[in-house]
């Protein structure tokens, strides 16, 4: 059934690139062109998740992304105050960049629901930068946030409301195929896994730093590391120069949820994060979870889940005590289903509230 008031919806999302935000677009995308009749998304690239054919690309110019970051998104902004005054009836869905789409919902007095997707800590230690965001985010319409936590760190540092809607997360297992045979990982080991871009805010120097202590028991793990980004050299030297190449791996791959259904332990290090798909993803293939107690998201996850531990954020000493009190048989020999906790996180549920909220827009 079409939304009869409001059927023109334009999405702000200027960088995509493979990750959970991405997913969590194309989710969500997908679920409202089912209802409403123009959807455009403007954006550096097409996603790397197939989009519905409703919903009209319009790629920027990706020479001005690797040019100029900031040039590139003001330059995405110009877009999308050409696209909304061409449709003058239409609603801006922002998933990024919500600095520039603020502005112009401001300008064009267009009404606009705001998708933040990291914790406020990430993007708030510059004092002038926070005053503006203070400013801009009190004239967005609606503010999404994906965790309790969240929510409460915006209400802290801005005094504002926002509405929590938690990733819509969909995981077929019956589904998941292994990839071409995993030699790396060993019957006989702990096989552990952690997914994330190879950057400063996943940490995974500190999975490596932890995992260095464990001394004669290292011989007892397998360590893959997915994923891709600028400090692959700083963490491959680190491996190569702690001798541990041949019990630790860093790979790049498109299809990871197939590794970690293949894992015996899931570990996330960042240092901040919203609502870290990856857990989610972790949860529902009914893994032990490792987790840093980063603001804001992993601790509402293992709360609800009840499989996994978490650790103080920076401390490597804990997180090495935790991976030294693994034991193989213990993990290989679960039987209970605990992703059956996970039932906030429900699908479906999560996407209707998005177009609840869509409504109340008009």
């Amino acid at each position: 059934m079409k939304h009869d008031k409001q059927n023109q919806i334009i999405f702000f999302f200027p960088d995509i690139s493979i990750g959970g935000v991405e997913k969590n677009f194309f989710i969500i995308s997908n679920y409202l062109a089912k209802f409403f009749d123009k959807l455009i998304l403007i954006t550096n690239s097409k996603p790397y998740n197939k989009l519905n054919k409703k919903i009209k690309i319009i790629e920027a110019n990706n020479l001005l992304l690797l040019f100029n970051r900031r040039l590139y998104f003001i330059y995405c902004a110009i877009k999308l105050l050409l696209e909304c005054i061409k449709y003058r009836k239409s609603i801006i869905i922002s998933f990024q960049g919500n600095f520039y789409s603020l502005i112009i919902a401001i300008i064009l007095k267009k009404k606009i629901l705001i998708r933040s997707n990291l914790s406020p800590n990430a993007w708030t230690k510059n004092k002038l930068k926070k005053k503006i965001y203070k400013i801009l985010l009190k004239r967005a319409n609606i503010i999404v946030v994906n965790s309790e936590e969240f929510k409460k760190e915006l209400k802290k540092i801005f005094k504002i409301e926002s509405k929590v809607i938690y990733n819509p997360i969909l995981l077929k297992n019956n589904k998941i195929k292994y990839p071409i045979k995993n030699t790396f990982f060993k019957k006989d080991k702990i096989n552990l896994i952690s997914v994330g871009r190879l950057v400063d805010q996943k940490n995974h120097i500190e999975i490596l730093e932890a995992f260095n202590k464990l001394n004669n028991k290292i011989s007892n793990f397998r360590l893959l590391i997915v994923g891709s980004g600028e400090k692959k050299n700083y963490l491959t030297n680190y491996i190569r120069n702690n001798f541990m190449r041949k019990i630790v791996k860093i790979i790049s791959s498109k299809n990871a949820i197939n590794f970690i259904k293949q894992s015996d332990v899931f570990i996330l290090s960042s240092k901040y994060e919203g609502l870290p798909n990856v857990l989610l993803e972790a949860a529902s293939l009914n893994k032990y979870i490792i987790s840093s107690n980063c603001k804001t998201g992993p601790k509402e996850i293992i709360k609800s889940y009840k499989y996994g531990k978490l650790y103080k954020q920076g401390n490597v000493y804990e997180l090495n005590s935790i991976l030294n009190n693994l034991k193989k048989h213990k993990l290989k020999n679960n039987k209970i289903n605990y992703s059956k906790n996970m039932y906030k996180f429900n699908h479906k549920a999560n996407l209707e509230k998005y177009l609840d909220l869509i409504k109340k827009l008009n």
